[in-house]
């Protein structure tokens, strides 16, 4: 039996009926402040979406199947519905991202116009999973995360169809946005800071939970609206915003919201499970099952609408939670939950909630576009960004520590392997022998400790870049520079220290080429280990490239065989090694230049003619060393792109 609920809003809750004999609950809740006042610099915004519709490529399983939608300036709209519904891959649709794979039919425009994936350059996404530097303050991580935000100075706008595509930001507003003064950006995360309120932990490091002590998960979800907040953008996605938090902190999230939207923006956010008080927080609510909208209309419409299907809320039950488990398949009775899905949703298609969002969708005129963001330039990015990661460097005094204390040990245990070597025989094998443990050294603890860095951070750079906020080559170079001293200062170290013990050639030329030698073969193993992280998409995967890769390259080093008895086929290999062209350098500068009557040049020759070496190819060796260290880090830069682009 259909049970109808007509309720009645008064100041502080909803007042219970009866009706058709059942009592239905009273809910209270906080009054929810419906004036909106639109703030400077918030364009009014009005998202459509309709008959949307995405299925996979490969087998064709449909996701979505003609959803329609819209959400307008001063609008809460919450997407819920049970696991599958299809809530995120529609909030990806409208968004334009996460899309691999999928295959899409409809139209999402922005105040009347497709813009596709331009809508990131006017809107910020509070993720879910809070990615951030976890050795940086929340005041220091706010200053540094949108370099060209942090300023007031107005921008053009976008008034017709044909600039949406055209219009941008010139080089020259990006520079005098960026020259505004240090005291405006201050203010600008000093007022973000107050508004969320942040002020108490501002010079507390954001942490990482489980591994560095930091702030609170409600504080890291307040910073994760900050950090989109700070561009002012007028439309304002979010997933699950209050999922892991408590009760408290879940109500003080949902408020920011609110006062969010009361600003005049738009926010679309995926609610999971919320409670009464939270649910009636929202202005709309779009309930999706089954990759279907079952569901468009304020909170308390819902209530009334599932009521009139036959489903009403019981005595002192959460309604979103009632509705949602009335819009779940049950595993244990799957035959009678599709049937009363599928009857919800004809239902709906046939009230007035669903011709009324019709209806609307076809009123919506075309209006002025907020204007877009514009990146402010390669070295303004660049420059904040190796801020940031040298801060994160200096800050990780462990990775520092650690490795320098291995090279310095390292350095140690060859040195008094090899302690003062005479010029005999003997002598001579094992000085090469040193040589060539040097350069294993600066290479297998350089080139697998990369790919260890880079994992954790490939997930933010894919955040950062596809929600318009830096460049892929200026997180790539700031990253590479910020990993400069660390994989080129130790290495210098290990060969100082062991240089003396052993007794090499003791002038300071020859020190100063054999600290060049060992510099560019570190970099060599620090450019092709970042290329292979940046290639595949988990460590244990380009550490099992790494091994036979690097294994090789060893081989055609030259102490293993003269490379000139090799194969046809092999010996070309031999010019792609770094091992190679660093081996042969350090033997060539040491027995060329060897100052000693009983050394004579037959002696020298004859020490090269083993390995293939020739007496004047130091610079050919340095040369080489630099080219493979160019290549491999151009390399990773195309991987890290392509692989990044390929995510949205």
């Amino acid at each position: 039996m259909n049970t109808k609920l007509s309720s009645k809003r008064f100041s502080g809750g909803y007042e219970s009926v009866n009706t058709n004999s059942s009592k239905v609950f009273i809910l209270f809740r906080r009054k929810k402040s419906t004036e909106i006042q639109i703030n400077d610099g918030v364009t009014p915004i009005t998202v459509t979406w309709e008959n949307i519709e995405v299925k996979t490529r490969k087998k064709g399983k449909a996701l979505l199947n003609r959803v329609s939608g819209i959400a307008k300036p001063g609008e809460m709209v919450a997407l819920m519905g049970a696991s599958g519904a299809g809530k995120t891959t529609l909030l990806n649709v409208l968004m334009d991202r996460n899309m691999k794979g999928l295959e899409k039919k409809g139209t999402v425009k922005v105040n009347g116009k497709a813009i596709g994936e331009k809508i990131s350059l006017i809107s910020g996404f509070a993720q879910q999973q809070e990615i951030f530097i976890p050795t940086l303050t929340v005041k220091e991580y706010l200053m540094i995360q949108r370099p060209a935000a942090l300023t007031t100075t107005p921008r053009a706008s976008v008034n017709t169809e044909e600039q949406v595509t055209d219009i941008k930001c010139t080089r020259l507003q990006a520079k005098l946005r960026m020259k505004a003064n240090k005291a405006t950006r201050i203010e600008r995360v000093e007022e973000i800071m107050d508004m969320l309120g942040l002020q108490k932990c501002r010079n507390s490091k954001i942490g990482n939970p489980g591994l560095v002590k930091g702030i609170s998960g409600g504080e890291a979800r307040r910073l994760t609206f900050a950090c989109e907040l700070l561009s002012n953008p007028s439309l304002l996605f979010a997933d699950e915003p209050t999922s892991g938090l408590d009760s408290f902190m879940a109500a003080t999230v949902v408020q920011i919201m609110r006062d969010l939207a009361n600003s005049g923006r738009t926010l679309i956010a995926i609610i999971h499970q919320p409670t009464a008080d939270l649910y009636f927080q929202f202005d709309k609510i779009i309930f999706l099952s089954l990759g279907r909208t079952a569901f468009i209309g304020t909170p308390e419409e819902s209530i009334q609408f599932f009521s009139d299907c036959g489903h009403p809320i019981p005595k002192n039950f959460n309604p979103p939670e009632w509705i949602q488990e009335k819009l779940s398949v049950q595993p244990t009775d799957e035959m009678e939950s599709y049937q009363r899905i599928k009857d919800i949703i004809q239902v709906f298609e046939t009230t007035k909630f669903s011709k009324t969002s019709t209806i609307e969708l076809q009123m919506i005129p075309s209006t002025k576009l907020p204007p877009f963001s514009e990146n402010p330039g390669f070295f303004v990015e660049t420059g904040a960004l190796l801020k940031r990661a040298s801060i994160d460097v200096v800050r990780s005094p462990a990775q520092m520590r650690m490795k320098l204390i291995q090279k310095i040990v390292m350095g140690l245990f060859i040195g008094s392997l090899y302690w003062q070597q005479p010029l005999d025989w003997r002598g001579v094998r094992n000085t090469n022998s040193a040589l060539y443990f040097l350069i294993a050294e600066l290479t297998f603890s350089t080139m697998f400790g990369i790919m260890t860095f880079m994992e954790h951070e490939l997930p933010l750079i894919a955040r950062e870049y596809h929600d318009g906020l830096f460049y892929v080559i200026s997180y790539y170079v700031s990253r590479c520079l910020s990993y400069l001293p660390l994989f080129t200062f130790d290495g210098a170290v290990m060969v100082l220290i062991s240089y003396w013990m052993i007794g090499l050639n003791n002038t300071w030329q020859q020190v100063l080429k054999s600290i060049l030698i060992a510099v560019l073969v570190e970099q060599s193993a620090t450019s092709c280990g970042l290329f292979l992280a940046c290639l595949f998409e988990t460590t244990s995967v380009a550490i099992a490239f790494a091994v036979p890769i690097s294994g090789l390259f060893a081989l055609l080093s030259g102490l293993y065989g003269n490379t000139n008895n090799f194969p046809v086929y092999i010996q070309w290999m031999q010019w792609t090694s770094w091992f190679r062209y660093g081996f042969e350098g350090l033997v060539v500068n040491q027995w060329t230049k060897i100052d000693n009557p009983k050394f004579s040049n037959f002696f020298r020759n004859f020490i090269l003619d083993q390995f293939s070496f020739k007496a004047d190819n130091y610079h050919l060796d340095v040369i080489g060393l630099g080219s493979i260290v160019l290549f491999f880090y151009v390399a990773g830069y195309v991987a890290l792109l392509v692989r990044i682009r390929m995510s949205r």
